[in-house]
């Protein structure tokens, strides 16, 4: 039996010197999906700029700690991974 896991936090990512804030537009996943490296997880928009948000691991996203619709800020972690 394990003690703990390994989760890997997926955060929004810096999109430019003045950009603080973006709303989560759009989940690509849910829950318990399954992901691979390079798959889309989520759409992030900022006043400027429409981004998609990539996964850099293999795994299992087992929470959602935004919901889509809201607003935050950069480098807040939107979901948790636990990699296979």
């Amino acid at each position: 039996m394990e003690l703990f896991e390994i989760m890997i936090g997926i955060k929004i990512p810096k999109m430019g010197a003045a950009t603080v804030e973006v709303d989560l537009t759009k989940w690509h996943v849910s829950k318990g999906s399954t992901v691979a490296p390079g798959q889309i997880i989520a759409e992030v928009e900022s006043e400027k700029t429409t981004i998609e948000i990539e996964v850099q691991h293999a795994g299992v996203i087992e929470e959602i700690c935004v919901p889509e619709g809201a607003s935050t800020e950069v480098g807040v972690v939107i979901c948790r991974l636990r990699p296979t």
